[in-house]
């Protein structure tokens, strides 16, 4: 998987735009859902009041950016299964110079699907 991803660079914040990454990695592989922007929209669980800082959200697959999205819109999801669970609108940045970045040298081993950069 790793292969796919290669030579594309390391991701530096360059700008300190304040970004939220989320790990998509088991969701995105096993196609749970049906597009990289529902994949990596809904259920999370975070502080919302503080995501709603975010310019950028991040969707992270084995260590590397394959999708960035411009928040407009953060809530409480309605779902009963996952209440409690924040979820975002926005849009999706095709042409993104960030996609397939390795942030691998700022995830190290975290056990949270959820990294928060410059926030």
């Amino acid at each position: 998987m790793e292969d796919v991803f290669r030579d594309y660079g390391q991701f530096e914040n360059i700008e300190n735009k304040k970004i939220i990454c989320f790990n998509i990695t088991k969701t995105y592989l096993l196609s749970e859902r049906e597009n990289l922007y529902e994949c990596t929209r809904k259920f999370w669980r975070l502080n919302g009041e503080r995501a709603k800082n975010a310019e950028l959200v991040f969707a992270v697959c084995s260590k590397y950016i394959v999708g960035v999205f411009k928040p407009t819109h953060w809530f409480l999801t309605d779902s009963e299964e996952y209440s409690g669970r924040w979820e975002f609108e926005g849009e999706e940045i095709i042409d993104s110079p960030f996609i397939n970045m390795s942030i691998a040298h700022l995830v190290g081993r975290r056990q949270n699907p959820v990294m928060y950069i410059n926030m």
